[in-house]
């Protein structure tokens, strides 16, 4: 199948949500997948009523990795291999430079190509029946460059390893503990948890949180340079958005910001 045909987009209030509907093969990316998900991730990103962006699953899974039926036909060689992997670092980069935040919802298997996407995303939440893991090593692959750069700045060195020779499989609850998660909800409570925490990043000022992530986020070696994140924040500084910011402070209200 068409890879936006196991892709959906939907937009909730000021949430973006791009979904995996593939639950018959547990959320796995086959190549027209990873083609299509930095397109439509952009197109969301781009409607100006969007302020942070989901990735989900259905019926329980995120994403078990890519679809390893494809392997001995696209990823049959070295070359092959370097061309598949074009797309998972594709979505990689699109959503470490969106103009939106994003989170990752994590339910069932988030293994191999799952934990790529799920840390190339500023936040992650997961059941506590999630599993996640990156068993590169019981495949004989490469996991792509890029992701391995993601997971060390993300849980440093120690971890990375741990994670990565051991290939072993974590719950939500031992992923939260060794940093690979930041928030942690039961299965029955996941998608409320999400939708509250979509709810307070969404709240907060545009331009402000486009410093922040640009400024923060030094994984994948893309974050500012001392004139951008200059220029980002006296964007920030001379807004609507601060001053509305300011303003509601103090006078003990709901801040009402104009947006992107």
């Amino acid at each position: 199948m068409a890879g936006e045909q196991l892709l959906k987009t939907k937009i909730d209030g000021a949430t973006g949500f791009l979904i995996i509907d593939r639950p018959d093969m547990r959320g796995a990316f086959n190549s027209a997948m990873w083609d299509a998900f930095p397109k439509l991730l952009t197109e969301l990103a781009d409607n100006p009523g969007v302020r942070v962006i989901v990735v989900r699953g259905t019926e329980g899974h995120f994403i078990a990795g890519a679809d390893i039926s494809e392997f001995t036909k696209l990823r049959a060689d070295p070359k092959l291999a370097r061309e598949y992997d074009t797309g998972a670092v594709a979505t990689m980069k699109t959503l470490e430079t969106l103009s939106v935040p994003t989170i990752a919802m994590i339910e069932g298997n988030c293994i191999g190509g799952g934990c790529l996407v799920a840390f190339a995303c500023d936040l992650r939440i997961a059941a506590e029946n999630a599993r996640l893991g990156i068993p590169a090593g019981k495949l004989g692959l490469a996991y792509p460059y890029p992701g391995i750069e993601r997971l060390v700045d993300t849980v440093g060195e120690a971890e990375a390893l741990a994670l990565t020779l051991s290939a072993r499989l974590l719950d939500g609850s031992q992923a939260q503990a060794r940093g690979l998660v930041q928030f942690l909800a039961s299965a029955d409570d996941i998608e409320a948890e999400t939708a509250k925490l979509a709810q307070d990043v969404s709240a907060n000022a545009p331009l402000a949180m486009t410093y922040l992530r640009r400024g923060i986020r030094r994984n994948g070696r893309w974050s500012a340079d001392e004139e951008t994140i200059t220029a980002l924040a006296d964007a920030c500084f001379g807004s609507e958005d601060y001053q509305e910011g300011v303003a509601a402070f103090m006078e003990k209200r709901r801040p009402r910001f104009r947006g992107r």
